[in-house]
């Protein structure tokens, strides 16, 4: 007899380009790593059931494309979502700026939705150039969490759904 109560959430990864969205899906959901970049066109999602003390919630998790010729698309994608994971590149600083157009773009189309931050690429620690003090300030001007993960190694992948799972429904429950 399965747990209750039973959800259903949509969860965006966002980001800039070959930030690991798509292997965070990957390593989440099939448990895998393809080392070999191929860059999402358009949109993509993935299901997994998850559960979290004595709740069930059932994720559609959205890969969307990053790229600028599917900005005007994005919108639609948009819709119904109940919480986004906004992710970026330790070892490249630009797609932590990044991520202002990114939170602006959730908020227009998305609204108040639930947001965590990922700082991906955890593993390559000796080209990270991403500053600790660099990615508190984005936490502190959107009240988000955050965590660092590792598509290659699973490094707080589940982690990281989880979170954002719990964080939707305590919104919820308020």
């Amino acid at each position: 007899m399965a747990k209750q109560p039973y959800y259903e959430f949509k969860i965006l990864l966002v980001g800039d380009p070959a930030v690991g969205k798509t292997s965070l899906i990957l390593k989440y959901v099939e448990n895998r790593f393809e080392r070999e970049y191929k860059a999402s066109i358009g949109v993509d999602f993935a299901y997994k059931i998850i559960e979290l003390e004595e709740k069930v919630a059932r994720l559609i998790i959205w890969d969307i494309a990053s790229q600028e010729r599917f900005a005007p698309y994005r919108s639609s994608f948009y819709k119904q979502t109940d919480g986004a994971m906004l992710v970026f590149d330790l070892t490249r600083p630009e797609t932590l700026e990044a991520i202002e157009t990114w939170m602006r773009e959730i908020r227009e189309h998305a609204g108040d939705v639930e947001v965590l931050l990922i700082g991906n690429k955890a593993d390559l620690k000796k080209k990270r150039s991403v500053k600790p003090d660099d990615i508190q300030e984005w936490v502190d001007r959107y009240g988000c969490s955050f965590v660092e993960t590792s598509a290659l190694s699973g490094e707080k992948v589940e982690d990281a759904f989880s979170m954002i799972t719990e964080q939707i429904i305590e919104k919820l429950e308020q």
